[in-house]
Formats: C-alpha cells, sequence, structure tokens
C-alpha cells in the first residue's frame, strides 16, 4: 500500500535514528540542483502535485514573492478557511494589509516583551503543577503544550477559567490528519466559542485583543473576521510553540554538554533559542500558487502551479549556517531563520514564540536537575504525514 504524503511530509519528514535531522529522503532533495515534483494529499483539495524548494536563497525568495501566495488558492465549499471570513493568511493586497494591521499591535518586541511578568508566573505555577503530578510525567501534555495556549489566551482575553478548554479546542485544529469533515468540526467548535467571546465584549468589554477589536475596530472589521483572525493566530502559534519547547527539552536531555551552555548565564539564552528555532524548524506552511511565471533559483515555476518550502532544509542550508548545520550547537552564530516564514506572510507572533522559548528552558531544567526520559528514546514516537507540525507524541520524563 503506498504512503499517503501530506505536504507536512515536505516541510519535516525526519530520520528515524535521530528524530531532528531531514529523513535520508528529504535529505536527498535539498541536494538536488532543481526543485522536486511530489505528489500531496491536501484535505481540502484530495491529491495534488506540488514544486518542493529546499534552499535556504529559494525558499526565502519563494516567501517574499507576492506572485506566490496562499490567496491564490480557491478554497472549497465547506473548505475550513472558507467558513473563516478573517482568517487573513488567505487574502492579499489591502485586505490581508487591514486584517494583519488589527492583530499586529498585540506582538510588537514591546508588547511582547510586557509579558514577560506573566509568562514567568505561568511557567512557575505549571512547573509547581509538574513537581506535583511527579516524580514523573508527560512534559508534552503537562507543560509544552499549556504554556503557550494560556499565554496567547491571556492576549486574547479568554477567561482564566477557560484557559484549559480554550487549550483543547486549540489542538482539535491543527491536526491535518483528521478527515475533512472532524477538522470541520474542530474549526466549527472553535469559531463558536470565539463568537461567543465577541458577542459578551460588544455588551461588557474586557481587557484583551477579542475586547479591543469588537469595540475600538467596531465599525472596520466585522465580528466574523474577528472569529476568523482569532482562527489564524491559533492555527499559526499554538502547537509550533508547543512542539518545539518539547522537542528542545529532549534534545538537551540527550545533549547534557548543550545544556550546561544553556544553563550558563554567560551565553546568550536569545542566540540558544534561535538555534533551537533553526535545529527543530517543526512547522510547514501553506501551499502557494503562482498567478504568472516566476523564476526561483534559476528554475521556472509556471503560472498556475503550486509550490511549497521546507524550512527544515532551508535551516540547514551550509551556504549559511556555518560548521555542522545537522548539529545542534548553541553558541552558534545565528541565521536569520525561515522557521517563521519571510515576507508578507511571516508569523505575527514570531516575538511571542521566540520569548517563550527563551523562557522555558532554564526553569524547567533548574527546577528538576534530574530530568530525564523516562522510556527509551526509541520508545518515542513522532508526528510525521499527518500533521503540518513536526511533534513529538508524548514525551515521559522523571527526575
Amino acid at each position: 500500500m503506498t504512503e499517503q504524503l501530506t505536504r507536512g511530509f515536505v516541510a519535516t519528514d525526519r530520520e528515524a535514528r535521530c528524530p531532528f535531522d531531514p529523513s535520508e529522503q528529504l535529505a536527498e532533495m535539498a541536494r538536488r540542483e532543481e526543485p522536486t515534483r511530489v505528489k500531496v494529499f491536501e484535505p481540502e483539495h484530495g491529491e495534488v502535485e506540488v514544486l518542493t524548494f529546499h534552499r535556504y536563497a529559494d525558499v526565502r525568495a519563494l516567501y517574499n514573492d507576492p506572485r506566490l501566495d496562499h490567496s491564490f488558492i480557491p478554497a472549497p465549499d465547506r473548505a475550513m478557511q472558507a467558513a473563516q471570513p478573517g482568517f487573513f493568511p488567505r487574502f492579499h493586497g489591502a485586505d490581508h494589509a487591514r486584517l494583519r494591521r488589527m492583530v499586529a499591535g498585540s506582538f510588537t518586541p514591546k508588547r511582547v516583551a510586557q509579558l514577560r511578568p506573566r509568562i514567568e508566573s505561568i511557567i512557575s505555577e505549571l512547573l509547581d503543577e509538574v513537581e506535583e503530578a511527579g516524580p514523573g510525567v508527560d512534559l508534552f501534555k503537562a507543560y509544552a503544550l499549556p504554556l503557550p495556549s494560556i499565554v496567547i489566551g491571556e492576549i486574547l482575553g479568554i477567561p482564566s477559567a477557560e484557559h484549559r478548554d480554550f487549550d483543547r479546542m486549540c489542538a482539535g485544529i491543527v491536526d491535518l490528519s483528521l478527515p475533512p469533515e472532524e477538522a470541520f468540526k474542530s474549526f466549527t467548535r472553535l469559531n463558536d466559542y470565539v463568537g461567543g467571546l465577541v458577542a459578551q465584549n460588544h455588551k461588557s468589554p474586557t481587557e484583551g485583543l477579542i475586547g479591543a477589536l469588537a469595540q475600538q475596530r467596531h465599525g472596520e472589521v466585522s465580528d466574523d473576521e474577528i472569529v476568523g483572525m482569532v482562527g489564524a493566530l491559533v492555527v499559526a502559534g499554538h502547537e509550533t510553540s508547543a512542539s518545539t519547547i518539547a522537542l528542545s527539552a529532549l534534545a538537551l536531555m540527550q545533549q547534557p554538554e548543550q545544556l550546561a551552555v544553556l544553563l550558563d548565564d554567560a551565553n546568550s539564552t536569545v542566540d540558544a533559542a534561535e538555534e533551537l528555532l533553526r535545529y527543530m524548524s517543526v512547522a510547514g506552511g501553506f501551499p502557494r500558487m503562482a498567478t504568472e511565471d516566476v523564476t526561483l533559483g534559476g528554475y521556472t515555476v509556471k503560472a498556475g502551479e503550486w509550490v511549497v518550502a521546507s524550512p527544515l532544509n532551508a535551516n540547514r542550508d551550509p551556504e549559511v549556517v556555518s560548521g555542522d548545520p545537522n548539529t545542534l550547537d548553541l553558541t552558534r552564530e545565528p541565521i536569520q531563520v525561515m522557521t517563521f516564514g519571510s515576507g508578507i506572510h511571516q508569523c505575527p507572533g514570531q516575538h511571542l514564540a521566540r520569548l517563550e522559548l527563551q523562557m522555558a528552558l532554564i526553569p524547567l531544567f533548574r527546577r528538576f536537575p534530574g530530568l530525564r526520559l523516562a522510556v527509551p528514546p526509541e520508545e518515542l514516537s513522532f508526528h510525521r504525514f499527518g500533521p503540518n507540525v513536526y511533534a513529538v507524541d508524548a514525551l515521559p520524563i522523571a527526575w
């Protein structure tokens, strides 16, 4: 039986012997002179042929070329994004700029830095829960997954008592392995919940992005668009951050010399986080379509062809990464990673994701200096083909 590939294969397929490195098939694609044609399954469109790009320069050019964009691929009837008028990755031009501008202010470096005390508090509370549940837990579900969910909930204005329910709803919309009907139900469930919050904020405004949009932007944005913008933020930033935190913890448990670098106050936590973001490269991206012939790296993409970028391979390109790109080196000179994309669709929450990673690991390892895997590494299982985000299914740890 032929294995059905999703676009997640192009971005996240890993070597079984080392779950951080690109698979041999994907690494071989990166060595080719031209892009590789691959047939992948898109839940909304069925099997489609895509051109895959792997070199850093080509991936960056792809992200920055306005003739290659998500919005050029029509969403079929009842498609998830078709139900989300404000799902800004599917928009282009003035509409995209209008919608993105409305959320961008909540994710500027200055606004994100103001969240540091609250993130510290959330981390401390979660680590207290981990310690109380120990001496062994699933670190992914107990720590890595709820941390970004609670933080984004704070930004949106989700009531504190509903953070965990919100977390479960978010998890249901990021798995591309779900049948289209189930995925659509997950989106509908989140839409209904956020729509209820928008209605409440019209009557009784609360702090947070949803309240601000419902009140201050009244007349500029519809309630349905607010719901769609929240959906886009969840898709972009929930499991990606959780996966990066969990996989980083796994790598550091397995590489104590790198953990020592991280815990040394003389070293830059910012640079260490950039290296982890480069090395993990957990996220894929939306396919794009050429509206006219486009040349990338000397190769012409014909109008109407679909393209997909591999941030994983781009971030391992020896032309831009010093030393061995397949090793984790927290002292490495950072590159401008393609983990968050580039251009007009670059992830608006990238500064938040960076801060969460910078803050999450040191308190974890200082609270539990004997942190270790509770199972042999070969027993760990990872998302591979189904989702658009590479993640460990569970991370059992002990101390």
